[in-house]
């Protein structure tokens, strides 16, 4: 009977097309187990991570103890050390004769200095005493008929052991105080050690972005708050606490917080500090898990239906066919349209598809060939315009020089001549081996501008005054640059930076070191470029002309740079009217490894 009923079920089902066969089985199955699945992910990952958060406001809660802990029993052990201190027992004790005595006394007892600069747990440390003959200074205070009066000297005379307590309501802040009687046998003065808490330190060692922290002493307000504007008031989390000692999620104006409670007892039986720490954005991270998850399921439920729509829609009574025709094609055998009868859209789309393949690989082998012929071009052609550009800078040079030489030949005797002729000789050798060589060193780049400026001296005298400074951690002999980048940047300074200037010129050139970089700065105090044409000029260096007579060598030093380490390197020109000029080069390091050319 049953099989007669599967059989019946079938034989209805096959009534329908494929695509409602598969709508009736298939997306029925996909969305109740979706749907399933999905809840059980949000319900067991909303466990998990509450359990997590649970767990870490516990150690969060654990951890703030132990510092409690350690902070307070440092306190009591260091009112028990200066109980049994037998020097500030008999300092306490003794009748002085006048405030110097006791002053001296007191200076020559510097265990509580000691105590103030190893402890940084402790703001403050006062001892009041009854003893009229020590005067009020550092550590010690009168004990006055007010202090004698106050609630916690009171319960310091009647309990031996120590105790905590909170400053009272006038003062500006509720801070935490541990308070000792001193015992002073066989005297009738009486001595109260008061220790207090330094908030700083609590906070440095509390604090957690992820929590807040609120800490109560007994039934007292709140001493110590995240929010230091709390402190002294009644606490906002200790109105929300509940009996319970384990993580739990309580609202706090009108959002949900995760609210740890716990107790640390003191060692005198009678003290409990009480922590509360909340976690903020527990709830809200649970919350935003609850949407994710969510938002997960549906976009499942809903590309699950468009996959089973587009399913149904477009494999039919041929899908046979097709799932041999996509075999074949898999497989690279590109006649299997032949074994497929009819013109249908089945064939036209194997066919087509097999067309796209081959004019796709036969596009990208063209695309690919006609990429290596530009690069290949390029690079030829950058390497000519490098060559062009290095080699127009020599003869703007050369040709001030020889004119100098020339004026100084009809003004000067022949030493002069003599001197400015060597100059030009190892200018003109250094010119002539640079061009070919791809790197030199910056020792001999340096020597280049020594000699230039030499040069420049005997044209102009004192009106041009060069110093330089290169950094300790350089090696001169060693860190290679391109030929012909420093000397451009001085002529330029010299020749436009210091043009037309009445007073002495200074051109400065300093090289130090970024990471694997060298930075060059030359300055001049000159009388600076106007906006619009500094401007015009930050133009012009970008796009480098072969054929310019004038004022070429920034842009093809900028050119060069950017054509050999690359377009993060090059220069920057920024001048002040009337103030100077300053040209920065950012150029790499070649003597490192890790550098490749372009």
């Amino acid at each position: 009977m049953k099989r007669i009923s599967h059989l019946s079920l079938f034989r209805r089902l096959s009534q329908f097309s494929i695509r409602r066969q598969l709508f009736i089985l298939y997306l029925p199955v996909v969305f109740l187990s979706t749907v399933t699945i999905g809840l059980l992910l949000v319900y067991d990952s909303t466990k998990q991570l509450t359990g997590n958060y649970q767990h870490l406001a516990e150690l969060n809660a654990q951890r703030v103890k132990s510092v409690l802990f350690d902070t307070t029993n440092t306190l009591t052990n260091t009112a028990s050390s200066l109980s049994n201190d037998t020097h500030l027992r008999q300092l306490l004790t003794a009748n002085y004769l006048d405030d110097q005595e006791a002053i001296v006394d007191i200076n020559s007892y510097d265990q509580l200095d000691e105590i103030r600069n190893l402890q940084t747990s402790i703001a403050k440390l006062t001892i009041y005493t009854t003893n009229q003959t020590i005067p009020n200074y550092k550590y010690f205070q009168q004990a006055d008929d007010t202090i004698q009066a106050t609630a916690w000297y009171q319960r310091a005379l009647k309990q031996p052991d120590a105790f905590l307590m909170t400053m009272p309501e006038d003062y500006k802040a509720n801070r935490l105080s541990l308070y000792k009687t001193l015992p002073l046998p066989l005297s009738k003065e009486t001595a109260v050690l008061e220790i207090q808490v330094d908030y700083n330190y609590l906070s440095n060692r509390l604090r957690n972005s992820s929590y807040e922290l609120e800490l109560q002493l007994n039934d007292d307000v709140i001493f110590y708050s995240d929010k230091i504007n709390q402190v002294g008031e009644p606490g906002q989390l200790t109105a929300l606490s509940e009996p319970q000692t384990s993580a739990a999620f309580l609202k706090n104006d009108g959002t949900k917080v995760m609210l740890t409670k716990s107790t640390l007892p003191m060692s005198n039986k009678e003290d409990i500090i009480t922590i509360y720490s909340a976690d903020t954005n527990a709830y809200r991270n649970l919350r935003a898990n609850l949407i994710r998850w969510s938002t997960i399921v549906l976009v499942i439920l809903i590309t699950t239906f468009i996959i089973v729509f587009l399913f149904a829609r477009f494999f039919t009574k041929r899908i046979s066919q097709l799932q041999q025709a996509v075999y074949f094609a898999s497989i690279e055998d590109y006649d299997f349209f032949q074994n497929i009868s009819g013109e249908d859209e089945i064939s036209q789309i194997s066919l087509d598809f097999h067309k796209i393949i081959q004019r796709i690989k036969k596009k990208e082998e063209e695309i690919y060939r006609s990429r290596l012929a530009q690069q290949e071009l390029l690079t030829q052609q950058q390497k000519m315009e490098f060559n062009i550009l290095a080699g127009q800078i020599n003869p703007h040079f050369l040709f001030n020089t020889l004119e100098t030489i020339r004026m100084m030949a009809l003004t000067s005797g022949n030493s002069d001549v003599v001197y400015a002729i060597k100059l030009l000789a190892k200018s003109m050798r250094y010119t002539l081996e640079a061009h070919g060589t791809k790197r030199t060193s910056l020792e001999e780049s340096l020597d280049a501008v020594h000699v230039y400026v030499k040069i420049q001296r005997m044209r102009f005298g004192d009106r041009v005054n060069f110093s330089y400074s290169v950094s300790n951690e350089i090696d001169q002999k060693e860190v290679q640059i391109l030929p012909l980048l420093i000397q451009p940047l001085v002529e330029n300074a010299i020749s436009h930076g210091l043009e037309g200037i009445t007073y002495p010129g200074f051109v400065r050139l300093t090289i130090t070191k970024d990471g694997h970089d060298l930075v060059i700065v030359v300055q001049d105090n000159g009388s600076g470029i106007p906006p619009e044409k500094l401007e015009h000029l930050q133009q012009k260096i970008k796009t480098p002309s072969t054929h310019a007579k004038k004022n070429i060598g920034l842009a093809n030093v900028n050119h060069r740079v950017k054509m050999f380490y690359g377009p993060e390197y090059g220069l920057t020109i920024e001048s002040v009217l009337g103030s100077g000029t300053q040209v920065t080069l950012r150029i790499h390091d070649l003597s490192q490894d890790s550098f490749s050319p372009r």
